[in-house]
Parts: structure tokens; sequence; C-alpha cells
């Protein structure tokens, strides 16, 4: 690491707390792994361009801008959140919606096919992400429940079932039952 990328790593590491105050304070209901992730794009980026850095008057002032306009980024970044839910609106856990073995041989072919899916793309999500889509999803648990029983905010697992049924839907997008 030069010098100059050295020097800004440092002065990084010793305002991280205060970059995540600051972008906490700017965006209301936000998971702590959002704001994690503002920050870390933000620094990482200012790390890629640390020579440059030298011709910055004031470091910090351009570090905050910086979050302020990938604050902004955020705020525009379209968020539309599915529902896994049954199409009439009943939130039907997951394990009743899959093909029954009842429905001949198609049927319990489509059901092994998807559970095998399923289980491998959960395989590929974070233990509390896993953990968080199985407990809603499968066994049918409430957010509220969840939210008092494992001691985080309401907000903070509702943003981590967004984005961990996004990406479920990612893995998942090639394999479509009938």
């Amino acid at each position: 690491m030069t010098a100059p990328a050295s020097k800004l790593a440092q002065a990084m590491e010793r305002e991280k707390a205060k970059f995540f105050r600051f972008v906490r304070k700017r965006l209301s209901r936000i998971s702590s792994m959002d704001v994690e992730d503002i920050v870390a794009d933000v620094v990482s980026g200012l790390l890629r361009r640390a020579d440059v850095f030298g011709e910055v008057e004031n470091a910090m002032a351009y570090a905050y801008r910086s979050l302020e306009n990938r604050i902004t980024d955020f705020r525009r970044k379209s968020r539309d959140t599915v529902s896994l839910s049954a199409d009439d609106g009943a939130a039907a856990p997951l394990a009743e919606r899959l093909p029954s073995p009842a429905a001949g041989p198609e049927g319990a072919f489509a059901d092994l096919e998807m559970r095998d899916r399923l289980v491998w793309a959960l395989g590929r999500l974070s233990a509390r992400e896993r953990a968080l889509w199985i407990a809603t999803e499968i066994e049918g648990r409430g957010f509220r429940e969840l939210s008092e029983e494992w001691g985080e905010p309401l907000g903070t697992l509702l943003s981590r079932k967004s984005r961990t049924t996004a990406r479920l839907r990612e893995m998942l997008k090639d394999h479509r039952p009938d």
C-alpha cells in the first residue's frame, strides 16, 4: 500500500463509527447490514483512488460528500418487495404450497426437484438469512415473534427477509414449476 493510501486507510478507520452514524441519521429504517454496505462501498472507492486524494483539499469533506451521494443512490434504488405468499393474499407457509406427491408422478417429481433446488439455494445463504427465511416461510412464524425471541429490531428482520427473498428468487429463477 502506498503512503497516501496507508494514511487514508488510517483516517477512514478512525472515522468509521462517525460514518455509520452519519448514514443512520440520514436513512431511518435501514438495517445495520445496509449501513455497513454503504460505508464499505464508499471507503473502498476512496481507497482505490487514494493516489488522487493528494489533490483534494479536505479529504474528510470529500468522504462525507461521497457518503451523501451513495445515500442518494440508495434512496433512488427501487426496492420492490414481492411476497412469497399465495396469490390470493393469504400468507400460507411454503410447505403448504409445494406440490403434493398425491398429484401423481409428475407432481412428486416436481416436488422433489423444487425441494432439492430450495435446499441448494438455502445452503448458499448466511446462517442468519437461512434461519429467518425458514422460520417465516416454512414454519410460518411471525416477524414480531422472531424479533422478540432473537432480540433484533423488526425493521432489521424485514429488511433481511426482503434481501434474502430477492437472492433466493435470483438463484431459483431458472426453475419454474408448472
